[in-house]
């Protein structure tokens, strides 16, 4: 038996969208629980997400019957922090035991003992398919240009150095460069008008 998220409300736990966070921590799991608590209060974009969630978790399954598993809720705060923090089911695991904003936003208080295997983390999340989580991710894209219109038109890009083999530009390397690149276009056009003579290209030094 399964549920999308519990709705009774409970003495030990506040609802996920009022859950504080420490906003002064720099840790990349605080922006995704603050994205989680936005998708909670959002009940039109919750429900259309949670109900790709279930047609995945429950294709094989009845929801309505048998022993409790999983909230659905509970399976896309998981996945999302998995994917957002790049973590194994044993990272995960202890987060979701020990973490207490984040039990709180998957809807469990100080008074819920309930722990989570990695073996049950695992067998649930990885039951949501890829193609599920591209179009999660169109619905989140949707709501974001929805909050800021302008964003899209804004770009911002980083740069990294990367170690590879760049020889000095000498005057003499610039010249055997630039012949070596005259070769290799001469033999494109070569191919392309079926003209002959350049069945040696290949042993130009690079």
């Amino acid at each position: 038996m399964r549920r999308a998220f519990s709705r009774q409300r409970r003495l030990d736990c506040k609802s996920p969208a009022k859950v504080s966070l420490n906003f002064e921590c720099r840790h990349e799991l605080i922006p995704i629980l603050r994205s989680l608590q936005h998708i909670y209060s959002q009940p039109s974009l919750r429900d259309q997400i949670l109900e790709r969630v279930a047609q995945d978790v429950s294709r094989d399954s009845r929801d309505d019957c048998g022993r409790p598993g999983m909230d659905y809720w509970q399976v896309l705060v998981l996945s999302a922090v998995r994917l957002g923090c790049d973590l194994d089911y044993d990272a995960l695991q202890d987060l979701a035991e020990q973490h207490r904003a984040l039990r709180q936003i998957m809807g469990l208080g100080d008074w819920d003992d309930e722990s989570f295997h990695f073996r049950r983390i695992h067998d649930n999340i990885c039951l949501v398919r890829p193609e599920t989580i591209a179009a999660i991710d169109q619905l989140i894209v949707g709501e974001g240009h929805r909050l800021a219109p302008e964003a899209a038109k804004k770009i911002r890009a980083d740069s990294f150095v990367v170690e590879t083999n760049i020889h000095y530009p000498s005057e003499s390397t610039l010249i055997r460069d630039g012949v070596r690149k005259v070769i290799e276009l001469a033999v494109v056009q070569a191919e392309t008008w079926n003209l002959l003579g350049w069945r040696q290209h290949r042993t130009v030094p690079k």
